[in-house]
């Protein structure tokens, strides 16, 4: 029985990026929704990121226009959309 409770819409949060003294990097990925202007967390995990691919993360050009943070967290996403760890969507 489906159940509407009116527009969904999957939230997906990429940061904190934690960097390890070894190179690789650890994403903390966070699935959720926003409700009353609230981040509400579904669902929660970590991906660890190669140190050589950490390397290369970081060393693509930064996005003109963007701050650091979503230059990273766009780079970080296209990231994980070429390595199928999580499904394409709209970014807005």
């Amino acid at each position: 029985m489906p159940i509407s409770y009116g527009t969904f819409e999957k939230q997906v949060k990429l940061l904190p990026v934690t960097m390890n003294s070894d190179g690789s990097s650890l994403i903390t990925l966070k699935y959720g929704f926003i409700e009353n202007n609230n981040f509400n967390v579904v669902r929660e995990e970590i991906i660890k990121i190669s140190a050589a691919d950490t390397a290369s993360l970081l060393d693509i050009s930064p996005q003109p226009g963007m701050t650091r943070r979503d230059d990273l967290a766009l780079a970080i996403y296209n990231y994980l959309v070429d390595n199928n760890l999580v499904e394409p969507g709209q970014i807005t």
